[in-house]
């Protein structure tokens, strides 16, 4: 359950890094994690043939983050998009395998 209780948010121009309650460090790079907004008019709507609108984006900053409830973050991005709403789940999942962040639907 630590696993996905982060304890220390950061970012700067490059990375968001996350501080796990159980000692684990996460680093995350920001343009991966936005052209993998798992918010639905990113992932191209519901349909099962959807294809995703962020492969255009070439550079992206972070503005800001706030929790959402005691289970996801929801960033803001310097291009005003903020309906994203990444899991902590989904974050160390991704961090613990190793791969950049990408929604399970998408791997």
């Amino acid at each position: 359950m630590l696993g996905t209780i982060p304890d220390k948010i950061e970012y700067d121009e490059r990375e968001l890094r996350i501080l796990w309650k159980d000692g684990k460090e996460c680093r995350f790079d920001l343009l991966s994690l936005r052209k993998n907004c798992p918010c639905a008019n990113c992932r191209g709507g519901h349909e099962l043939t959807a294809r995703r609108t962020t492969g255009h984006i070439q550079s992206i900053g972070l503005t800001s983050w706030k929790k959402v409830g005691r289970y996801a973050l929801q960033l803001s991005w310097s291009d005003n998009h903020d309906l994203g709403i990444y899991t902590y789940d989904m974050l160390r999942e991704a961090c613990d395998k190793g791969t950049s962040y990408m929604p399970p639907d998408e791997r």
